[in-house]
């Protein structure tokens, strides 16, 4: 309907029409409105435009056409002379619209691109909203004074939607300048009027954020790149050393911009000629910039990775054919930083520089509290993806604990019929009891994705929270080990930790050697 009726007024008219204007046709409904819009567009006297009328009516309004009264049926059969002024198309179709033959009025065509034609095309809404037409579309009411906003009729007067400063038209402005009674009610009506939900939300969000930015109070940290520039006004620095780099900036600025009444000249008389004296230097000093910001030798130290660095102290690369045994370390020739380096504290023990395969071969002791029976089914293989209301970065192994509150038998039974609902074709073995406050196995942490890319990989995925965590690998223990959890993912106690790497690869050793055993029997 659309592309036909786009066809058929380009071909009549001779331009190509605007879609607009084809929106706005397409959504009258009542076939008067059509009429009278159309007799602005169209000339009813040529006999294809009325084909073209008569068409879109039927197309538009195909059950019209058998519901007319019979005086008007009449009617048009004692008029049949009149056809020039009805519209009716070629083919048969009854005439939907009455005669006029009291008068005959010149038709009227309006340029779709004057601004009567721009109104038929414009929806205005009724009320206050938000509009950044830039009164390209609708009239401009005026410009706020306070911020420059260009307010528009969608908008209408009262307060700016964005600062709350007054913005009236020039009528308005001039009623207000009279100073009468009239002028206090109407200042009264403009600033009551409605502003969009959550525009006082908005503000004071607004104005929280600008507070924080004047008084650049610390209230996270972040390691970016800014901290390579030299800024006085760095939001990272303390009051301290604040002081201390404008104090270095204003030393700077009076050395550049200096008196030339202070400057010395020297009057070189052999050689006829003045030389002035620019020995001061002025250029930017990045070893006393990072003195005075901390950044020097001892807080760079805190930077270093410990992991990377940790096994440079007795594991040297030695070349091939040489006895590692005779080697000698000779302490003497060593650079002056390197014992700092060795004794450099451990900034985190996750690399920062984060390697997918380092990550999923190395264990680094994390683990994640779950209550039950999910955490049972996680690391039994039944629940493959678990979701969580935060991201991490954690790839790889993945110790999983269960809290000590108790689970509910109802929900342990609710829980194992929607797995059964969910994999029906899989023979699901469930756990026979569901301990607490123990170390219940590991499962690898392959990805951690937001709901949006799970739904597109996982149509059917099981779980509806913000990050699901995508497992495999589920190992669990038959020795468990008592363990008090803590909030999100963090490290095991060393001990713990150790005891259950040598559990699982005691279990490893025993399934080897049980299918081994099973492979030797079948060649038997």
């Amino acid at each position: 309907m659309e592309q036909w009726l786009t066809e058929g007024l380009s071909r009549i008219l001779d331009f190509q029409v605007p879609e607009d204007l084809i929106r706005y046709i397409l959504s009258i409904e009542n076939e008067g409105d059509l009429n009278e819009y159309l007799k602005t567009l169209l000339d009813y006297e040529n006999p294809h435009h009325k084909t073209f009328v008569a068409e879109l009516v039927n197309r538009k309004f195909p059950s019209r056409g058998n519901s007319l009264p019979k005086q008007q049926k009449k009617k048009i059969s004692k008029n049949k002379q009149q056809k020039t002024q009805d519209f009716v198309s070629v083919e048969p179709p009854p005439a939907e619209f009455e005669p006029d033959t009291k008068s005959k009025k010149k038709t009227k065509f309006v340029n779709l691109y004057s601004q009567e034609g721009k109104n038929a095309q414009v929806v205005l809404l009724k009320g206050r909203h938000h509009c950044d037409c830039q009164a390209s579309k609708h009239e401009l009411v005026n410009n706020c004074l306070q911020c420059g906003r260009v307010v528009c009729k969608q908008e209408g007067s009262g307060p700016c939607l964005f600062c709350g400063n007054l913005v009236c038209t020039p009528e308005e402005q001039k009623e207000l300048n009279a100073k009468t009674k009239a002028s206090a009610k109407l200042m009264v009506s403009l600033m009551e009027r409605s502003r969009p939900e959550g525009w006082q939300a908005a503000l004071n969000h607004r104005n929280r954020l600008l507070e924080y930015d004047r008084t650049s109070e610390r209230r996270t940290r972040v390691t970016d790149d800014d901290s390579d520039y030299f800024s006085a006004g760095s939001v990272w620095l303390n009051p301290a050393e604040k002081d201390k780099l404008e104090k270095y900036q204003q030393s700077l600025h009076e050395k550049k911009h200096a008196s030339r009444l202070t400057k010395k000249m020297t009057f070189d008389f052999a050689g006829r000629q003045v030389v002035e004296d620019n020995t001061i230097d002025y250029d930017v000093d990045e070893d006393k910039i990072r003195e005075l910001s901390g950044g020097g030798a001892a807080a760079q130290s805190q930077f270093l990775n410990h992991d990377l660095l940790a096994s440079s102290g007795t594991d040297r690369d030695v070349a091939p054919g040489v006895n590692a045994s005779l080697l000698q370390f000779d302490s003497s020739v060593e650079a002056p930083g390197y014992a700092a380096v060795l004794k450099a504290p451990m900034l985190s023990q996750a690399p920062r520089v984060q390697d997918p395969e380092l990550q999923e071969m190395s264990d680094t002791g994390r683990c994640l509290s779950m209550h039950q029976p999910w955490a049972s089914l996680l690391v039994e293989g039944i629940k493959m993806h678990e979701g969580r209301t935060w991201y991490t970065s954690h790839r790889g192994r993945l110790w999983i604990a269960s809290t000590a509150k108790p689970p509910d038998q109802d929900i342990i039974r609710a829980i194992e019929n929607q797995y059964r609902v969910l994999y029906p074709e899989s023979q699901l073995k469930f756990p026979s009891f569901y301990p607490t406050g123990c170390l219940l196995g590991c499962v690898t942490v392959d990805d951690c994705l937001p709901q949006e890319e799970y739904q597109k990989k996982y149509p059917d995925g099981e779980s509806d929270s913000p990050y699901v965590f995508i497992c495999s690998n589920p190992v669990s223990l038959r020795l468990r080990f008592p363990i008090k959890g803590q909030h999100k993912i963090y490290a095991l106690d060393k001990a713990i930790h150790h005891a259950a790497v040598k559990c699982i690869q005691k279990m490893s050793k025993i399934q080897a050697e049980e299918a081994n055993a099973d492979q030797w029997q079948l060649f038997e």
